[in-house]
């Protein structure tokens, strides 16, 4: 018994789908066939609940563009035991409204319907509830399904602690060990090099697995770091040592202009850059505000995080993310939006398999 859950605005192929795919085998609730009724929500409830206490399933065709439209239905299919199932349309609205121009009568919605529906849209997460997640490719009448899933994926990568132990000997100018003296010089170090030095663990880590899982669109490069100071770097881009000086001076706290205007800045140009089809992950803290509150207000629901990182030190963290690349195994995202950030500390990660090394070569 399953409760199918469309998502799509007005004009997507939803309908279309639904009598493609599950006319014969499923009921079919819409609030598009109660427009005579001021209790639409209370009655399509009673619907969903009346057709899963007979053991039917249901596919509610409506726009469900946000997680608490959404919530509603996945808490009245669990209540009746049914298997949870989104069916996510992502036709875009130039073309919602295209098709829907073509239709007459009731079926023709007014076009400021689709884009307050895009306006209301947040992108559904399996996290919300679903036991299955699914994209609708509409094409001609025809419709494929399949995984759903940003098409892109770029990390956000917090910033290592320039105020430490190791900053301090990496910025003293009697420093004589390679990495000091290559700050010192022409062109400088790549930043995400300098900042797993700092950090250690925990950088290397984020840098290696958003290396190892980044699918960024095309001209975009799969990780950026939060920076003190100048917004989203590329990892892979020099600093010297007078702009790890400058970066040393800035407060990495919401409350500090220094630090807030230019990631603003660069998250808004990153948001137009990388479009919709893009997910945006933070690893990082989201239990404090400083990273996720300023992000948020630019990605909303599309800010996503490791809810496996919840309850872990940075320590941890770094050694999980270096176990996934280790093991070709990506971890699972839910929205920062809405998450629970604080948890109980989880059990302690087993130890790290040491990576076999090569044999030395005998010596002539």
């Amino acid at each position: 018994m399953e409760l199918v859950i469309l998502i799509g605005f007005p004009g997507a192929g939803k309908t279309s789908f639904y009598r493609a795919r599950f006319a014969s085998t499923h009921v079919h609730v819409s609030k598009d066939l109660m427009r005579n009724r001021r209790d639409r929500q209370k009655y399509q409830m009673a619907l969903v609940d009346e057709a899963l206490a007979a053991g039917r399933s249901v596919v509610v065709d409506n726009v469900n563009a946000t997680a608490a439209d959404r919530t509603a239905l996945i808490e009245a299919g669990r209540r009746r035991g049914a298997t949870i199932v989104g069916y996510v349309l992502p036709t875009s609205v130039a073309e919602c409204a295209r098709r829907n121009r073509a239709r007459t009568g009731r079926e023709r919605v007014p076009e400021v319907a689709i884009r307050a529906a895009a306006k209301r849209f947040e992108r559904p997460a399996r996290a919300e509830g679903f036991d299955r997640l699914e994209q609708v490719r509409v094409d001609a009448g025809r419709f494929e399904v399949l995984p759903y899933e940003p098409v892109h994926r770029i990390f956000l990568l917090s910033p290592a602690s320039t105020g430490g132990e190791r900053a301090a000997l990496l910025l003293d100018d009697g420093s004589t060990f390679p990495l000091a003296v290559k700050l010192r010089s022409k062109p400088g170090l790549p930043l995400g090099e300098v900042f797993s030095f700092l950090s250690s663990l925990y950088f290397r880590g984020k840098l290696a697995y958003a290396r190892a899982f980044g699918r960024p669109p095309p001209g975009l490069c799969g990780a950026f770091v939060i920076t003190p100071g100048e917004g989203l770097r590329d990892p892979a881009e020099p600093v010297t040592i007078d702009r790890l000086r400058r970066y040393a001076e800035v407060r990495v706290k919401s409350s500090e202009p220094r630090y807030l205007a230019p990631l603003l800045r660069d998250a808004k140009a990153l948001d137009r850059l990388a479009g919709e089809d893009s997910g945006i992950v933070l690893l990082g803290s989201v239990a404090s505000s400083r990273y996720a509150e300023p992000l948020l207000a630019v990605f909303g629901n599309r800010l996503l995080f490791p809810p496996a990182f919840v309850g872990r030190g940075d320590m941890s963290r770094g050694g999980l993310l270096l176990r996934c690349v280790d093991d070709h195994r990506e971890l699972e995202y839910a929205p920062v939006s809405g998450a629970e950030r604080h948890g109980p500390r989880p059990p302690r990660l087993s130890k790290r398999a040491r990576r076999a090394t090569p044999p030395r070569a005998a010596r002539p």
